[in-house]
């Protein structure tokens, strides 16, 4: 790659650069790249003899924001997943039945915030994330039955026990699932 040296050529590229900050540093090389090879090619073709001339190879260009903005349209923004996000689906699914046996409000909040959260994680597939979301499906089941149950049996019943037990059971065997396929998701 051959080096620009005029001071308003390696100003523009030191804008496009600035600019391009936000692009992920693949991208933002291979534009720089691009953008010099240009105007190396530019400058050998019709050598430029003074600033007009540059400023005139420059201005074909573009406007650096554009060039960024027209680079950053088909790029996709990955989100940096935190390990909290990762795992607040795993530990609230199978939580939200057992949350259920003590408060429907809590058991229902914690459900719908770990269904939530594991459709807006990147690291699993609609797939992995259906299964997650079908294995939860116990925990509303369970909330109806335990508050029909509770109030006509009163709090400790067996029939609430059978009720608490799958809907913790099933999501915990989705999280441990969900956990494996994360762990083996590249980075």
């Amino acid at each position: 790659m051959k080096t620009i040296e005029h001071p308003l050529a390696v100003a523009y590229l030191e804008t496009v650069a600035r600019e391009a900050a936000a692009l992920g540093p693949e991208r933002r090389d291979e534009l720089l790249a691009d953008l010099t090879e240009h105007l190396a090619v530019a400058f050998a073709e019709q050598p430029a003899r003074d600033e007009a001339e540059v400023k005139a190879v420059l201005d074909r260009l573009g406007d650096p924001r554009v060039i960024v903005a027209t680079a950053r349209e088909g790029e996709t923004v990955a989100l940096p997943v935190g390990k909290w996000h990762s795992l607040a689906p795993l530990i609230l699914l199978p939580v939200a039945g057992l949350l259920g046996g003590f408060s429907l409000v809590l058991g229902g909040i914690a459900m719908i915030a770990g269904v939530v959260l594991l459709w807006a994680a990147p690291q699993w597939s609609r797939r992995d994330k259906a299964i997650g979301t079908v294995a939860a499906l116990p925990v509303p089941v369970a909330l109806v039955g335990i508050a029909f149950t509770s109030t006509a049996t009163g709090p400790l019943d067996s029939g609430l026990l059978a009720l608490v037990v799958p809907s913790v059971l099933i999501p915990a065997a989705a999280s441990v699932y969900l956990f494996r396929v994360g762990r083996r998701m590249p980075s």
